[in-house]
């Protein structure tokens, strides 16, 4: 096999239409005289070229309701766009910085998992004991002090789910502004 053959242009884009129609790039190195290297490189040349000169070669389609519609639409007039295209392309190109996993929701969220699992085991202990209490006709086998200690498990349990409720809430909020600071700087061509 020749080294440092080069590809004139045609040969390029021949290279990448058969690699795109499914040709193997060891085939195609063989075919063309070249290294397997020269047709990774080939092919990646052309996807970053026509990322960079903005062809757009793929078409993205979603069906939403007439609501959801009619949000969008709102949004994207009041950011200055023409259309829907623009504004889906601008979220697009800016996805990289919006939709990134949320390490510290995800560490709360494990957090709280956890809690609730040692919380759930205590009071499946309970629910045992009462019944066990109850078929042997006993009252329940707990003071007065341990009876607050389980309304107090309780009242545990639903402020942790206002906590998660909140800390949600909270996330989708900063999402809502992280979308709209996106929508805002691409209508002003700052992007």
């Amino acid at each position: 096999m020749p080294k440092g053959r080069i590809l004139t242009p045609s040969e390029r884009l021949v290279i990448v239409r058969k690699a795109a129609n499914g040709v193997g790039k060891q085939q195609l190195a063989q075919h063309f005289g070249v290294t397997r290297r020269t047709i990774d490189y080939t092919i990646k040349r052309e996807k970053d070229r026509r990322r960079d000169t903005g062809i757009r070669t793929a078409a993205a389609s979603v069906t939403v309701t007439p609501d959801e519609m009619n949000a969008f639409d709102a949004v994207l007039t009041k950011h200055g766009f023409d259309s829907r295209a623009d504004g889906l392309r601008a979220l697009m190109q800016g996805s990289s910085g919006i939709f990134v996993p949320d390490e510290v929701l995800s560490s709360d969220l494990s957090s709280f998992r956890a809690a609730l699992n040692r919380v759930g085991n205590n009071i499946t202990q309970i629910a045992r004991r009462m019944n066990e209490a109850k078929k042997r006709g006993m009252p329940a086998p707990w003071s007065d002090q341990q009876y607050e200690e389980i309304r107090s498990l309780a009242g545990m349990i639903l402020e942790m789910g206002d906590q998660i409720d909140l800390l949600v809430r909270r996330r989708s909020a900063a999402m809502a502004v992280t979308v709209d600071d996106v929508l805002r700087e691409f209508a002003l061509g700052t992007k």
